[in-house]
């Protein structure tokens, strides 16, 4: 019965196609010429249930869209629930994936005519990076189905991607009122949120001023001195290093263009490397210290390190201490304040590719983090090859429009008919080891992380297309070993991305022959380069499946290990993926979710492997969540501290609808904010709820069930996160990315003397919080952005501050020394603004930010 059921689904989803009838010359005309706009109206209309939005489609081609015979594919992040027009009826296939389809009421679209309708849909719309691109249509000629991209909805031209292309999402109308850009409704929650005017950076920045000549370097040292003298490098310069650092000495000399020896020329011109005990306020360090003197007088560099990656670090403080050829006198002793500093990239829901792995590892550590939390697989793709599935790339690392999932996984986020190159793609073996091998040489681990249970679509769909396939040539057995779906599963669930069906069954051993097999491919591949330490297994976000699973009331009538419900699964499971992964002799990693339920930690004794992390992010202030990073804590699990209210850079820079991102937990997150982040004391970070109400440590403490930390020491460090669901292009990750992610890099290493210890019962130090991030700002604009221009890399530049005194025009940046223009002509010409000779402007000048070629958003002054 069970064996039949796939089969007949999958040949049936085949089957299904409706009987359309348009050709596809037309087709393909209909898709360059129907222009679609979408709008938002009202996100306040019933207190943040639905939200109210308008479609309307201009049909620009020599073709008639007809009265029936199409479809209309696209995504959208919110629950579609009604249209206020009987034409049209709208059809939600699974996670983004809805289906626009006319009725007997539809009249056919004339060359020239629009058709306009209203809808409701889920929560709220405030962003317009909420609307997802590529729309498509589609219909059957001669018996095939066929699709056609709907170009006003995409950044093609003619067809074609362009060789940079636009990402403004130009058939989204703008927010251009408050009930577009709030959320909720005044009857239950005030959204105090409104865009950032001019005046309001201004305002926001005028605590920052431009410091002249500034020095130091980021991640702050625990100690460091610079003097006025300074050192000029030349050829004549030899790197020379004692037994066990060559790589170090080799890996600085490449960037300084030096040679090096493994003994001591005679020339007193030496950059020495070598072992040395390194204390700081008298406690010895054992991992990652050096000590970093640059003698101008004898003309030489000492670099004294208890370890290879000491050494690696005093290299990344002198690489930035040099200015050109020359490096100032300087004495610097330092040492991390966590071991895990790091850094999760979600690959799964658009594709970084190898070589922007590879870029972003070399930033990584310039800034001294040490770990890439590589998420690999999540609903909307499979990102590694593993040799013995090759149905998970097959499958899994592509998005198209294949109803019956055979070929690829849907089109989720706004990939299209046939899918783009951030939506499908992953890495084969020898890529994924060319990344181990640099992130090796940089001192970076890297934790692959396959999310599951949850956030298993692809991998199902994969090992359901495999069933398939085996099952059509009779191999029963074949068909059966790494299925992980239980066919005659009938719960009827919906995960927060919307999916019906993205959780592996976990009472089918078939699921845990499937995760060995994966952990077994990740070990051979780690194997020789950088052995794998840990599997980040995810496990987050589970919604409510199982519990209409025949397996699982099998298994739960029949088993003996204390599971009485379909509540006490999802531990089963991450207890059976503690044991599979401790038999390869690794640590286990997983999301603060993954490892409790309903608040309840799951014992930490029952889990077999040496170490067990957890990645607290869950802390809306508000909601009495924030006390899950102290609850693992304290029952013995080690936690990474990786808040969505300061280290999620999915969210946006400011609380505008033009900024990138979601916004679920803060609104907005931006530079500072994170820069400001104090971990020895977690509930005094609480600032603002997500509505924009202030929130206090008193009140967050007083809705928490865990009160305070007792077991600090199990707080190994920060990680930030940048999730991918609105981030497609290299330009778009690395303006997420940078610069927030020296916020981290930052707090990661070094605990300043303003921050709140919770322990110490000492309070943050608002003053010299604000001086020290004046400090850091200046370094960033200063020193900072202009290398990473040169490496190529796509920082954020912010909008900046302004505001007109007397009739001359005062600017401001969160950045001080960042250049500003001013436009008086409505940006036909621009002219940078001299900040000692105030330009004399009128309201409406324009101003942005400019880095090199690079420009910010404009905004404009009233």
């Amino acid at each position: 019965m069970i064996r039949k059921t796939l089969l007949s689904v999958a040949l049936a989803a085949a089957c299904s196609v409706p009987a359309y009838a348009i050709s596809v010359d037309d087709i393909s005309q209909l898709g360059n010429g129907l222009q679609v706009t979408y709008g938002v109206l009202d996100n306040t209309q019933d207190d943040w249930r639905t939200f109210r939005g308008e479609i309307s489609f201009t049909n620009t081609s020599a073709k008639e869209l007809p009265a029936s015979g199409w479809a209309i594919y696209f995504s959208h992040i919110r629950m579609m629930k009604t249209l206020a027009t009987p034409a049209l009826k709208v059809t939600h296939i699974n996670g983004d994936i809805f289906k626009l389809e006319p009725t007997a009421h539809f009249t056919p679209l004339k060359p020239g005519d629009t058709f306009h309708f209203e809808f409701d849909a889920g929560d709220w719309q405030v962003a317009k990076t909420d609307v997802m691109p590529n729309w498509y249509l589609v219909s059957e000629d001669a018996g095939q189905e066929v699709t056609a991209l709907i170009a006003s909805t995409s950044n093609k031209i003619n067809g074609k991607v362009p060789v940079k292309p636009s990402e403004e999402l130009p058939f989204v109308a703008d927010f251009d009122s408050p009930e577009k850009w709030k959320r909720y409704g005044s009857n239950l929650i005030t959204d105090y949120y409104d865009p950032f005017t001019a005046q309001n950076r201004f305002a926001r920045n005028a605590d920052l001023s431009v410091v002249e000549n500034i020095r130091g370097v980021i991640p702050t040292p625990a100690s460091i001195t610079i003097g006025t003298d300074q050192v000029s490098l030349d050829s004549s310069w030899v790197v020379v290093f004692d037994n066990g650092y060559e790589e170090q000495a080799q890996y600085l000399a490449n960037q300084l263009g030096l040679s090096t020896a493994a003994w001591s020329p005679q020339t007193q011109k030496i950059i020495h490397i070598g072992w040395g005990q390194i204390a700081i306020d008298g406690n010895n360090k054992w991992a990652e210290a050096y000590q970093l003197d640059v003698d101008s007088a004898a003309e030489i560099i000492s670099i004294k390190a208890v370890d290879e990656a000491g050494a690696f670090y005093a290299a990344q403080t002198l690489l930035q201490l040099k200015d050109g050829q020359a490096i100032p006198a300087a004495s610097v002793v330092d040492a991390p304040r966590f071991a895990y500093r790091g850094l999760s990239v979600d690959s799964s829901r658009n594709f970084r590719s190898k070589d922007s792995i590879l870029q972003l590892l070399e930033q990584m550590a310039t800034f001294k983090l040490n770990k890439l939390h590589l998420r690999l697989a999540d609903d909307e793709g499979w990102r590694i090859e593993i040799a013995e599935l090759p149905e998970l790339t097959e499958v899994g690392a592509n998005r198209c429009h294949d109803l019956t999932g055979t070929q690829c996984i849907l089109p989720f986020l706004g990939a299209g008919p046939d899918g783009t190159t951030e939506s499908n793609g992953y890495y084969t073996a020898q890529d994924y080891k060319e990344i181990l091998r640099y992130a090796n040489d940089l001192n970076i681990e890297v934790i692959p992380e396959l999310d599951m249970p949850g956030h298993a679509h692809a991998a199902i769909k994969a090992m359901e297309a495999r069933y398939t396939n085996l099952m059509a040539h009779g191999d029963i057995a074949g068909a059966e070993q790494y299925l992980l779906t239980d066919l005659e599963d009938k719960s009827d669930y919906l995960s927060v991305q919307m999916f019906k069906d993205n959780a592996m069954n976990v009472c089918m051993d078939s699921t845990y022959r499937f995760v060995d097999t994966v952990v077994a491919n990740l070990v051979s591949l780690h194997q020789d380069i950088q052995p794998l330490k840990k599997f980040h297994f995810g496990g987050d976000e589970i919604a409510g499946a199982w519990k209409d699973s025949p397996i699982c009331q099998d298994f739960i009538a029949n088993n003996s290990d204390g599971i009485n419900s379909v509540a006490d699964l999802s531990r089963y499971f991450v207890e059976r993926i503690s044991t599979i992964t401790a038999n390869y002799d690794l640590n286990l990693g997983g999301w603060e979710d993954g490892l409790m339920n309903e608040g309840k930690v799951y014992p930490r004794a029952q889990l077999a492997n040496t170490k067990v992390s957890g990645n607290a992010w869950q802390n809306i202030w508000e909601w009495g969540v924030a006390d899950r990073a102290y609850n693992l804590a304290n029952n013995g699990f080690d936690v990474v501290y990786n808040q969505a209210s300061h280290m999620y850079f999915d969210h946006p820079y400011e609380p505008d609808p033009n900024e990138r991102g979601y916004y679920w937990a803060p609104r907005f997150t931006d530079t500072r904010k994170t820069f400001g982040f104090m971990p020895d004391d977690l509930y005094a970070n609480a600032d603002f709820t997500r509505a924009g109400a202030p929130i206090t440590k008193e009140q967050v403490i007083d809705a928490a069930s865990v009160k305070s930390l007792t077991r600090p020491e199990k707080v190994i460090g920060l990680q930030g996160s940048l999730w991918a669901e609105t981030v497609r292009t290299e330009e778009q990750f690395e303006g997420m990315v940078f610069p927030r992610l020296l916020g981290v890099a930052e707090r990661a290493w070094h605990r300043a003397p303003w921050e709140a210890d919770d322990l110490a019962k000492v309070v943050v130090d608002e003053e010299a919080r604000k001086a020290d991030y004046n400090h850091f700002a200046n370094l960033v604009a200063q020193k900072v952005f202009p290398k990473m221009e040169a490496a190529g890399i796509a920082f954020n530049l912010p909008v900046p501050g302004a505001t007109i005194k007397s009739g001359l025009l005062q600017v401001n940046s969160p950045f001080p020394g960042l250049a500003v223009e001013y436009s008086t002509d409505n940006g036909n010409s621009w002219t940078v603004v001299d900040l000692q000779a105030p330009p004399t402007v009128t309201s409406g000048v324009k101003v942005r930010s400019v880095s090199g070629e690079r420009t910010s958003r404009v905004t404009t002054v009233r």
